[in-house]
């Protein structure tokens, strides 16, 4: 008998913490999943592919440093309520660990198809071939601000359609729909909708991938069709810009203009007066006229070295929802491409 009630004990267990049984209880009451993000520019792509079928919240406040962020009881419990948990992932929320685990919700812990890495797949740069403490905060597995790559929102997109599918099968077709969508606003906004119907966003996002756009382009004599993002960021390109912290490497990627150094002597370091007498030497040098500051970080050691240079300091918000501006992943683009430029 002792055996019998061990053994029922465990089909128990394994029926309440299986995926299957997740699937079952993954809806909210009004019929839609609750999902919970990190950032604010997460919960925007989460709706855009979850539309009427999600109902969707950001724990962390777009003015603050998305590194730092306290996991509060409060947070804990939303993340208790929720159907799935979506972050960044490599390395840059250091806090949901905690927060997951103290959560207590089975579905979203590691290896549930509730947890949706938005990172996957997505090509990092800046990845470090050692690692030691004395470089500051490194992130090891690369920089993590990948979102910052119109290319890469597409990516982060497709990992969260894929998630949403994997614990709600019987909407998958609509995610799909939404995400085909979703990838041609972002080809549209980013190369102009007669370069996308002439040439088509797939091939166009891989051309830009592998840095061949251009080339491509002008070979065919198809500079003028370019039109988009690309197009109207086209001054930055070749331009050099001191930014605070590196959160712009993506960025500057996409959209052609060099960091030679940044403020901060460290990641996560403030500037010694020293490091500040090397970065006014290199401003002067290079004639960098552009310091970009997140708006979160203190401005004092941006605003000393632009009276020491006559640079301009340019304070920005890296994600959605941080001033009237940016309500969307679309707005904030232009928002950042509209203040870097001369």
């Amino acid at each position: 008998m002792r055996y019998l009630n061990k053994h029922c004990l465990m089909i128990l267990i394994v029926f309440f913490i299986s995926p299957v049984n997740i699937e079952k209880v993954n809806a909210a009451p009004n019929g839609k999943l609750k999902v919970v993000t990190t950032l604010p520019v997460l919960k925007n792509l989460a709706e855009e592919i979850g539309g009427d079928k999600v109902q969707v919240e950001a724990l962390a406040d777009p003015h603050e440093d998305p590194h730092f962020v306290q996991p509060r009881p409060t947070l804990m419990k939303r993340g208790r309520e929720a159907d799935a948990f979506i972050e960044i992932g490599l390395q840059l929320e250091l806090w949901t660990e905690n927060l997951i685990n103290g959560s207590g919700n089975l579905k979203i812990q590691k290896g549930q198809p509730g947890l949706i890495i938005a990172s996957t797949n997505v090509p990092t740069l800046e990845l470090p071939q050692s690692l030691s403490r004395e470089w500051g905060d490194v992130h090891p597995y690369g920089n993590p601000h990948i979102w910052l790559d119109p290319i890469n929102a597409k990516q982060i997109a497709e990992n969260i359609a894929n998630g949403f599918k994997a614990i709600d099968q019987a909407n998958a077709a609509y995610y799909e729909q939404r995400l085909a969508a979703f990838h041609h606003k972002i080809d549209d906004a980013l190369f102009g909708a007669d370069l996308v119907r002439e040439i088509g966003g797939s091939k166009l996002t891989r051309l830009a991938r592998q840095g061949k756009l251009l080339e491509y382009l002008k070979t065919r004599n198809l500079d003028d069709k370019l039109g988009g993002w690309l197009k109207k960021a086209a001054p930055l390109a070749g331009l050099k810009i001191i930014s605070y912290h590196k959160t712009w490497v993506y960025f500057a990627h996409r959209f052609g203009f060099m960091i030679p150094l940044e403020l901060e002597e460290k990641p996560g370091i403030e500037p010694s007066a020293r490091h500040r007498d090397r970065v006014i030497a290199t401003m002067k040098a290079q004639s960098i006229k552009t310091i970009l500051v997140e708006q979160f970080y203190k401005r004092t050691a941006a605003d000393y070295i632009a009276e020491q240079t006559g640079a301009r300091v340019v304070v920005v918000p890296i994600d959605v929802g941080s001033n009237a501006s940016t309500p969307t992943y679309f707005d904030l683009i232009d928002y950042l491409i509209a203040s870097l430029l001369p």
